[in-house]
């Protein structure tokens, strides 16, 4: 869960530091570079934002190669020290990595035996101290690192610079590296986005590959050999990095409405339906959603319109648990795999295992170029556009939106009634960011409380989570979700005058249901904030705290707009905490490690 550049070019420092901030969110707990001139390299590091970084940097003269990281701690703890880029002991060779080493200690103990010391508590240190020991018997630098990788046993994206060597060297397994060329200047990144502004295409690195970049030079091997490459044209959609707005997540809300927009260009084009219609998935009977955090909340809402539309068994899984749970699946399953970056671990993990027991796999995702989109029989992008904020918005209503046409296509094919993009067209036009003052009032209640609950049923439940999430993610208050029915199994044990309960009454099947609940919970004493969209009396809610009213859908859409104001009131309780809502403590937004 780290970010990784490399440059070779011209100001060298200066290209680092800004590709690294474009990788930020994906690590923040330190950052570091280190630069080449003829035989000298310097390091630079700190802890905490790259910000840090910068006051520490002293230019070296003529340097023209160069490698960049930020780093969420995995091995040891957020400090100067554990920063990358790392460096072995004779100072010959400097690293930067992404990924996990999974057999570290055994590679520790082993060249601790043989007299080399380590000064930090990182996994990556052992690659550095790996690529010492193997160039103490070998002089080709590329049989050097070959050597190291075949030691090395886990995930990694490495980008290697070497003292006595004008280049970059590269290694990746199981983690994202790209490369782009453009004249004499190239680029090796973690995210093709780094690319914007710099090149038109790209070059992926593939899993067990090693390489070696400079000015002239472009070279990808294998176990086999060298791997001639063709380039990837870069598609960066409606990409734009600039932020007029104080936080990246708030801008991002509010580029809800434009992402469905895109979805409905995108799903009302027959090219891009076929690509799901015409696959071989005629003997599917049962479905199976996979995905971690925000995925697995979107794959619960999903399950609920996929049983509802096809008639058939779905079921949402976490990606952490289903891939050690011996799922039952085989050629009549369906797994959708959802994941934001595509790169998600866990659920690259159940892809993997969905794949040996011969299902077929749909990966659901925004980053299209993503390990998942690739290794998936079916790619469904979600059309969200880039975000940036650790925690998604824009990236969750899109999947809702998609999950819903995906359910609608599959509809088509399995039952034959046809597909039509009516019910999204609604969403996009009865889409309505709410009333921002009373979101505001209630992030100005919330920042003094320490823990809330959130109940709800059936699709309600759904949002509650994702809504808890948001809460707990952004402003760090304890808020548990629990089923509405589930109040008199022990959760009410909990309530008391402090208690603030928010109540989701959406469902107009359980509606009067929900509010019995609500009135259960407020003669306890606790502040009842109800969330619904119907018109109700004023005095079923009268004696409620708060109640915030949204327009009705009246279909399992209507998720999609219960989220948003809940994402602009996790957002303001943030800010009024004093947090940065876009880089929540020790989180990061792509979770490629497990």
């Amino acid at each position: 869960m780290c970010g990784i550049v490399g440059y070779v070019g011209k100001d060298t420092e200066r290209v680092l530091i800004e590709k690294l901030k474009q990788l930020e969110y994906r690590g923040y707990d330190s950052a570091g570079i280190a630069v080449k001139a003829e035989q000298k390299i310097n390091v630079f590091k700190a802890k905490g934002e790259i910000k840090n970084l910068e006051k520490t940097i002293v230019p070296l003269k003529d340097a023209q190669f160069g490698i960049g990281h930020t780093r969420w701690a995995t091995h040891g703890k957020p400090d100067e020290i554990n920063a990358h880029p790392h460096v072995s002991s004779d100072d010959k060779w400097v690293i930067v990595h992404n990924g996990i080493i999974e057999n570290y200690l055994e590679i520790k103990d082993e060249l601790t035996k043989k007299g080399m010391s380590f000064y930090s508590e990182t996994d990556t240190e052992t690659v550095a101290k790996l690529l010492e020991f193997h160039s103490r018997k070998v002089e080709d630098k590329m049989e050097i690192i070959s050597e190291t990788c075949d030691t090395i046993k886990g995930s990694y994206a490495l980008a290697i610079l070497n003292k006595e060597t004008n280049g970059i060297y590269f290694a990746k397994n199981k983690s994202p590296l790209f490369i782009a060329k453009k004249g004499e200047n190239v680029m090796i990144a973690s995210d093709v986005i780094c690319f914007y502004g710099f090149a038109d295409e790209y070059y992926s690195v593939e899993d067990g590959e090693i390489g070696y970049t400079d000015a002239n030079t472009l070279v990808f091997k294998n176990k086999f050999g060298e791997v001639v490459k063709n380039p990837i044209k870069c598609d960066f959609g409606n990409y734009n990095n600039a932020n007029t707005y104080k936080h990246f997540m708030i801008k991002e809300i509010y580029e809800t409405k434009n992402a469905i927009k895109n979805i409905i260009e995108y799903y009302s084009q027959e090219e891009n339906r076929n690509k799901i219609l015409l696959r071989k998935l005629d003997g599917i009977k049962r479905i199976k959603i996979v995905g971690c955090g925000t995925a697995y909340h979107a794959g619960l809402m999903g399950s609920k319109i996929f049983e509802e539309k096809l008639g058939i068994e779905c079921t949402a899984y976490v990606a952490s648990e289903f891939r050690y749970q011996d799922p039952k699946i085989g050629d009549d399953t369906l797994v959708i795999l959802i994941s934001q970056s595509g790169e998600t671990a866990d659920t690259l993990a159940a892809h993997e295992i969905s794949k040996q027991k011969g299902a077929v796999t749909l990966a659901l995702v925004n980053v299209e170029y993503s390990a998942l989109a690739k290794s998936a029989d079916i790619s469904v992008p979600i059309k969200a556009g880039v975000e940036v904020a650790v925690a998604s918005t824009k990236a969750y209503s899109s999947q809702l939106t998609v999950l819903y046409i995906l359910a609608g296509l599959l509809r088509e094919k399995f039952i034959g009634d046809k597909f039509n993009m009516a019910d999204v067209e609604k969403l996009y036009n009865e889409f309505d960011y709410g009333n921002i003052n009373n979101f505001k009032l209630l992030a100005d209640v919330f920042q003094y409380n320490d823990k809330m609950f959130m109940i709800g049923r059936g699709a309600d439940y759904c949002t509650a989570q994702e809504a808890s999430l948001k809460i707990k993610e952004t402003s760090y208050i304890n808020s548990d979700t629990y089923y509405a029915g589930e109040l008199k199994h022990g959760f009410l044990a909990l309530i008391d005058e402090k208690t603030y309960v928010v109540v989701f009454a959406t469902e107009k099947n359980v509606l009067s249901k929900t509010l019995c609940n609500a009135e259960e919970a407020k003669a306890r004493g606790a502040k009842i904030i109800l969330f619904t969209c119907f018109d109700l009396e004023p005095s079923l809610t009268e004696n409620f705290y708060f109640v915030i009213k949204v327009k009705e859908l009246g279909n399992a859409l209507q998720a999609v707009l219960n989220i948003v104001p809940w994402q602009i009131i996790a957002y303001y309780t943030s800010v009024n905490k004093g947090y940065n809502p876009d880089k929540p403590r020790n989180l990061a937004k792509s979770v490629t490690v497990e």
